[in-house]
């Protein structure tokens, strides 16, 4: 949930950056319903890239971090997703005839995009694994907690 509404957010910033640069360039910011179809396209597509390219991710940097360490193991997760997420933007963009420079650029923005899902991903993980771990309290007995002087 948390990694899906960081990609929402990314669209955000995303058309909120487009419009900033349109308004300085006297550029065509869109219509009314650019901002709001801009948003939902990302959450769209964080609805399908959070378990496709985020949650593996985070597994297997898991993984590789019990053996080798949590610094190497976040590379290793962190590079693949932003590798699979390249590799299909590049993909995506080839199929529908963009240029090889769109491509590349496309495939980039891809990989930059996914960093921030999976290290919100991750870390929402380790804070529930970290307080599941947590001692819980002592259940109180109400009958003795009655007979307290009052």
């Amino acid at each position: 949930m948390v990694a899906w509404l960081v990609f929402t957010s990314e669209g955000l910033v995303g058309y909120l950056g487009l419009l900033g640069y349109a308004v300085i360039t006297n550029g065509d910011p869109g219509g009314p319903l650019a901002g709001p179809v801009f948003v939902v396209v990302a959450a769209l597509i964080g609805f399908v890239a959070v378990p496709l390219l985020v949650a593996p991710a985070v597994l297997v940097a898991e993984a590789t971090g019990r053996r080798r360490g949590r610094f190497v193991g976040a590379l290793i997760g962190g590079g693949g997703a932003m590798l699979a997420a390249a590799l299909c933007a590049a993909a995506v963009a080839l199929v529908t005839d963009v240029s090889p420079g769109g491509a590349v650029l496309a495939g980039l923005v891809a990989a930059l995009a996914v960093v921030g899902p999976v290290a919100a991903y991750a870390a929402t993980a380790g804070a529930v694994r970290g307080l599941a771990r947590r001692p819980q309290p002592a259940p109180v007995d109400e009958e003795q907690f009655a007979r307290l002087p009052s």
